[in-house]
């Protein structure tokens, strides 16, 4: 009786290391996905803002950002994702940070925690992400 009773503490020690095990991997994952972006908006966009970024911009611009933020980025486009209502990216209200790095790091890793925002880090580089808040601010100051 007592090997029986050693095995089943035996099994439940190890289902509750289990358990514990995946809640930690889920904390860290909830935890890395909603993480603050304090650096972030201390970064300075090390691509200057000229012509030819500009337009570099509202080239990489058009390719991945327009189906979903609308040709002049006044956001919910044709092609946006049922029910996520992509923002306008030309006004003065900014929900996810206004400051170019935060910019920069919401276009390259994506907006949790859902991600309708998806991450364009695999797509683009980041001098063309820098490009496109270029693009953005150029458009803001019309």
């Amino acid at each position: 009786m007592s090997r029986i009773v050693s095995r089943i503490n035996v099994a439940h020690a190890g289902l509750i290391a289990a358990a514990a095990a995946w809640l930690v991997s889920l904390t860290v994952a909830v935890a890395g996905a909603q993480a603050p972006k304090n650096d972030a908006a201390k970064m300075k966009n090390p691509v200057k803002s000229t012509a030819e970024s500009i337009a570099a911009g509202k080239t990489a611009y058009n390719k991945y950002c327009k189906f979903c933020h609308n040709e002049d980025a006044t956001g919910n486009g044709a092609l946006a994702p049922k029910d996520t209502h992509p923002p306008n990216l030309i006004d003065a209200k900014w929900d996810h940070g206004s400051t170019d790095g935060e910019i920069f790091t919401n276009i390259k890793d994506g907006i949790g925690p859902k991600f309708d925002m998806k991450a364009m880090k695999a797509k683009m580089m980041d001098t063309d992400i820098w490009n496109v808040v270029n693009y953005l601010r150029s458009l803001a100051k019309k």
